[in-house]
């Protein structure tokens, strides 16, 4: 059974491989089933020793105890292994002959995940067999080692910080799906050397209790050698356990707040981050701790009674090997703890993040969240589209419900009536399923108030709550959006940000996953090796245009900026980018660029003038505009192509600092410096720069660029601390839409709690005083 279902699993999306999905369904197999074989072994065993059948008479009976384990334990693992070989041989000849995937991408996790469970479920089921004569009642015994497992596994994930798993039995979940670019790390080698030694222990227990007349355990009678080999094994199980925090075996609140190092308590938080943070950093984030429990305790009606911890973590990696879940960000509301990276200041994720903690009291089960089915089975859709909602986020200059319209309009938006059952949300990409439901309830919640929001998130009972079926109220957010007003240039947007589509439908996807970021890193250091790998991520998936982009980046680095050009221009005569306006945006963009490399500035303005045609993100807009007019100024078009160019925040500091000596007027160089000065921390100078981009010039800034300059005077005032500048700044806007709106008034609504709550605005240290 195993043998033909684990190599019928290869038609699956991501089992075609003999990587991480197809080795952890064979090793739940095998851990579940493989007992059974153990416990027929020592059945058969007992049978032959006792000499019950006459055709087992002839056979020579075992003068050791030892021989007759090993000869049952030898059987089991014998078949055990042997169901493990043809799923193992299907998949790399799928892989060969039916796809272009590199069949040994993840090879190394197919005999770490399989072989140990192998192993274990041989030696505990020997030992079971041995141990209860009836085979019905030996399987019942082996199921109850299983499930003992379980809770050795559990138990740290519901109690404790992390989100990775361990089973002896069934293998090794790394963290959310979220985490594409999966490697073998430390922690799983450690995990599975101790499973073999935990076999080691029950097949040593097996034959030191084996009476070899009888075929059945009683009382241990070890050796001295026994004894040795016992404690050996023993010891070695206890080490491993007592450092399983530091070996990456499980994670506990203690060890992680020591491996952070930092401690900042708040009136609702404890906040543990990195040691050696800045401590202005750490102040922000407090206060940014607080105005955002202070505007989801308006919208939620409260939040838990305890203080709730936050663990902010330096990079990606570390989070990773500490927790589980390197680019995800998650909470625990049952523990009413949360775990993000650092990022920029306002952190873009807490506010989400925190909703889930926040929203606990309203939800049920045991991990206070939307349930069914006895409190134990999550519905996804619900609980994201909640903090989704609780968040509302402004992106891109687009709001949440703008979002959800352009992708509507786009066939993009998943089904909400299957998004809100028990499994739709796992057959979305991620990014499509979030923002859609988080619109939906944000909808609700605008519409018949917050209140009804909560008391759905118990159950997701619509009709309970509204008093209406689910179908009637998606059909009336739908016609909300669907009636939105929204440019050409948003609708594609949209598609630019949702069209990739969930892991399962990507072709080789966890190898793409891993080329994507070593090409990304690789880039400034080894072009040449990015290009490599850049050109495998094309051939993988030749409908994804970011791999050609990434060629191009190489070939740029490599000084190989005529061939770069090649590729670019072939990539933006393909149909699908020319079907999607906001994607040849992006392609012409950097036509563009290698343009003004190769100094033939008329095609440039050409390539230039195009992007802003295609109404592309706001983002490129502006470089577009500044690029632009930078082609009439042979100085400025210098200063603008050095900046834009450099990887080093002095270097582009120097380059913007020396231009404005001589061109002290300059609206784009003033902008561009002052967008800098606030991205690396001097919000004062920056206000300085910005207020001189936006002065009366003979060369008045474009409307996009003078948006941003705007926005940025709002944000560079709060950082300065002075809250007066935020008040009148926002009280002079232009009216800009209501994304650009709400985005700006949050700044005043963080000055007026901080006036109320923390006796005014934060102020930054000056170098002297």
């Amino acid at each position: 059974m195993m043998a033909l279902g684990g190599s019928c699993l290869v038609f699956l999306p991501l089992f075609g491989l003999p990587g991480f999905e197809l080795g952890l369904a064979l090793s739940i197999a095998v851990g579940l089933l493989g007992g059974g074989v153990g416990i027929a072994a020592a059945a058969q065993e007992r049978r032959v020793i006792r000499g019950e059948e006459p055709r087992l008479q002839t056979l020579p009976r075992p003068e050791h105890r030892g021989q007759a384990v090993a000869l049952a334990l030898g059987t089991a693992l014998l078949v055990n292994g042997a169901v493990l070989v043809p799923p193992f041989l299907s998949s790399t000849l799928f892989a060969l002959f039916s796809t272009q995937c590199d069949p040994f991408e993840l090879v190394g996790f197919y005999p770490l995940l399989t072989v140990p469970s192998a192993v274990l479920s041989a030696a505990a089921g020997v030992l079971c067999g041995f141990w209860i004569r009836r085979p019905g009642r030996a399987v019942l015994a082996y199921i109850g080692l299983v499930l003992l497992s379980g809770v050795h596994t559990a138990w740290p994930i519901i109690a404790g910080p992390q989100v990775y798993a361990f089973n002896h039995f069934l293998g090794h979940l790394p963290g959310p799906l979220y985490d594409e670019a999966l490697a073998v790390t430390p922690k799983l080698l450690w995990f599975r050397l101790e499973t073999v030694l935990l076999a080691g222990l029950l097949a040593l227990l097996t034959a030191v209790s084996l009476d070899v007349k009888e075929g059945r355990l009683t009382r241990p009678r070890p050796s001295l050698g026994g004894w040795v080999l016992l404690a050996l094994l023993v010891g070695a199980l206890a080490l491993l356990e007592g450092n399983g925090p530091a070996l990456g075996l499980r994670m506990t609140h203690e060890y992680l707040a020591e491996q952070l190092g930092g401690v900042r308590d708040t009136e609702h938080f404890r906040l543990h981050y990195p040691r050696g943070m800045n401590r202005e950093a750490v102040e922000r984030m407090a206060r940014d701790l607080e105005f955002r429990h202070h505007q989801l305790s308006q919208f939620l009606g409260g939040g838990p009674a305890e203080r709730i911890r936050v663990y902010l973590y330096k990079t990606e990696e570390e989070k990773q090997a500490l927790v589980g879940a390197g680019r995800t960000q998650f909470a625990k509301p049952w523990l009413a703890e949360l775990h993000i990276n650092d990022k920029p200041f306002p952190h873009t994720s807490l506010h989400h993040e925190l909703a889930h903690v926040m929203a606990g009291p309203a939800g049920s089960g045991p991990f206070q969240v939307t349930t069914r089915l006895f409190g134990l089975w999550p519905l996804m859709g619900v609980i994201e589209g909640f903090a989704v909602a609780a968040d509302d986020p402004v992106q891109g200059e687009l709001t949440l419900h703008q979002w959800a319209a352009g992708m509507r309009r786009q066939k993009l938006a998943p089904d909400m009536r299957k998004l809100m059952g028990t499994e739709g949300f796992y057959q979305s990409a991620p990014s499509r399923a979030y923002t859609v439901a988080g619109s939906f309830l944000r909808f609700l919640a605008d519409t018949y108030g917050p209140e009804k929001v909560r008391a759905l998130y118990a159950h997701a009972d619509f009709q309970k709550a509204y008093g209406r079926p689910l179908d009637d109220l998606v059909t009336e957010w739908e016609r909300y959006v669907d009636a939105l007003p929204l440019d050409e240039g948003a609708i594609s947007r949209a598609f630019l940000r949702f069209r990739t589509g969930a892991l399962f439908t990507r072709a080789c996807a966890r190898e793409v996953a891993r080329i994507q970021k070593t090409a990304q890193e690789a880039l400034a250091s080894d072009p040449q090796e990015a290009l490599e790998l850049y050109r495998r991520a094309t051939e993988l998936q030749p409908e994804e245009p970011t791999y050609p982009m990434g060629q191009a980046l190489a070939l740029d680095q490599l000084d190989r900026t005529t061939e770069a050009a090649q590729v670019l221009a072939t990539l933006a005569a393909q149909p699908k980018v020319k079907e999607q306006p906001a994607l040849e945006a992006e392609v012409v963009m950097d036509q563009a660029d290698m343009a003004l490399r190769l100094e033939r500035l008329s095609e440039a303005k050409g390539f230039l003038e195009r992007v802003l045609s295609l109404a592309p993100s706001p983002e490129l807009t502006r470089s577009a505009q500044i690029k632009l007019a930078s082609l009439d100024s042979p100085s400025r078009l210098s200063t603008v192509e050095r900046f834009f160019r450099s990887r080093q925040e002095e270097l582009r500091l120097l380059y913007l600092s020396q231009a404005l000596e001589t061109a002290r007027t300059d609206p784009y160089l003033n902008y561009l410096l002052g967008r800098r000065l606030q991205q690396v921390g001097d919000p004062t100078l920056a206000v300085e720069y910005i207020s001189r981009a936006l002065g009366n010039t003979p060369e008045p800034l474009p409307e996009a660029i003078r948006r941003e300059a705007l926005k940025m005077m709002v944000e560079s005032s709060y950082l300065s601390g002075d809250c007066g500048a935020v008040r009148h700044e926002v009280g002079a806007l232009p009216d800009f839409g209501p994304a650009f709106r709400k985005a700006a008034e949050e700044w005043q609504a963080r000055c007026d709690f901080e006036d109320a709550a923390l006796h005014g605005p934060l102020v930054p240290r000056k170098a002297f005083r």
